[in-house]
């Protein structure tokens, strides 16, 4: 093996063919590791996302190694109780996995949530292993607005969890300065080991948007505003599909449409298909192959983020958004990372509250400003920051060829890391 290539493990739950964004990333991360020729393994689970019912799966991807686990083991329907299940599992699994191969592996890359497995890792592999955490989200920020004693304690938890996966790493790799900030916060991280590098393109620049298959669900005489993605407590969801209803009893001239799966998926579901008269449509998520052809039909997307969590995840999916020059209609703080980022690239609508009259008015403006101005224009003016948003950018700090450690200090410790609860929103 050429001294330039790793013996790399990759490890996340969430990989192909995951049909959301984290496993269509983690998927992109590791074909962008095996094009450099480093042998990779991959340790996952067979597809779960987003229903939270396993699907067996062998599929494989040309020059890696895919191991997969969990096909038999069932969630509940509560989500703290599914999150622990994955958590408790998917490190028993790593841990097996891991101790066969562990004179073998060079860089260790965990992507994170969730994060008792990376812990355990660290205990088993040797220190000559290089350490690396790509940080997708901080679930102690997202936990933290939970309000009941019960899930206070599972808050606790997590944190305690979630403060050692992170001290435990040689290279920690956020997906936002928000979430960079807060994490060194919280855990009093040494500002040395944290670096950001933003989620990154995953479709092709020659992908084409002029597919059919979705004609019949995005006529294309009529404007389309749209939700695809997970949906949750950190999107809003149950907010964000009553103003997209009372929008489209407004706007009947208008399809208002929701892609997703899952248990909320399935709830709000039955509850607004059972609505007379205009309404949200649902849908189930399309292919990755036809998300170009999902932008193009798509006049608006929405970009939901529940209050006081926005500094704990970035949604992946919104550099492939601002890519395609799809008009994105975002609820957030203006000051958030996503308000930011739509500041700088010019193609989108804040909705800084969930206020009913705010959203109506934002919505106004945005339809207003898309029957004058085309997605190419969108995609001009995004031009010069996609260098921003390139795995290529995350291979390099992953194999150590071109670390990118952030600089600037860290803000003050809080005092305990449970002060993450409400204190960062943008």
């Amino acid at each position: 093996m050429n001294v330039s290539q790793k013996r790399i493990l990759l490890a996340s739950p969430f990989f192909y063919p995951e049909p959301i964004s984290t496993g269509k990333a983690n998927q992109h991360l590791a074909e962008a590791l095996a094009a450099e020729d480093h042998a990779l393994t991959v340790l996952c689970s067979h597809p779960l996302y987003p229903t939270w019912r396993p699907e067996t799966s062998h599929a494989p991807l040309p020059g890696m190694t895919i191991l997969r686990g969990g096909a038999q083991v069932r969630y509940p329907h509560s989500m703290p109780l599914r999150r622990m299940v994955l958590e408790v599992w998917f490190a028993l699994y790593a841990v097996r996995r891991a101790w066969k191969l562990r004179r073998s592996v060079d860089v260790l890359v965990s992507i994170l949530p969730p994060s008792l497995f990376a812990l355990c890792l660290d205990r088993l592999l040797p220190r000559r292993v290089r350490r690396v955490a790509v940080i997708h989200d901080l679930q102690g920020v997202l936990a933290a607005q939970e309000k009941s004693t019960a899930r206070r304690l599972i808050i606790r938890m997590i944190q305690c969890v979630e403060s050692r996966a992170f001290q435990a790493q040689d290279l920690l790799i956020f997906f936002s300065e928000d979430m960079a900030q807060a994490a060194q916060r919280a855990y009093r991280l040494q500002p040395q080991k944290c670096t950001v590098q933003y989620p990154f393109v995953t479709i092709p620049a020659t992908a084409s948007g002029t597919g059919s298959r979705l004609a019949s669900q995005f006529p294309a005489a009529q404007q389309h505003v749209v939700y695809s993605g997970a949906l949750g407590y950190k999107q809003n969801s149950h907010a964000m599909v009553r103003l997209m209803q009372l929008a489209a009893v407004r706007h009947p001239e208008i399809g208002f449409h929701v892609l997703s799966g899952g248990p909320f998926y399935e709830e709000l579901r039955a509850e607004y298909e059972r609505i007379p008269g205009p309404r949200v449509q649902f849908h189930p998520l399309v292919a990755q192959h036809d998300l170009p052809e999902l932008y193009a039909r798509s006049t608006i997307q929405i970009i939901p983020q529940a209050p006081g969590t926005e500094a704990g995840a970035l949604p992946s999916k919104l550099p492939n958004l601002l890519a395609a020059g799809v008009y994105l209609l975002a609820l957030c703080s203006a000051e958030s990372e996503v308000g930011r980022l739509l500041r700088r690239a010019g193609t989108g609508t804040l909705v800084e509250s969930w206020d009913d009259a705010l959203f109506f008015a934002r919505l106004e403006e945005a339809l207003a400003i898309v029957r004058t101005e085309s997605a190419a224009a969108r995609r001009a003016r995004i031009q010069p920051l996609l260098p921003e948003f390139q795995v290529s950018n995350l291979v390099a700090m992953v194999t150590g060829t071109r670390p990118r450690i952030t600089d600037t200090p860290p803000p003050e410790p809080a005092t305990e890391p449970v002060a993450l609860s409400g204190s960062f929103r943008g």
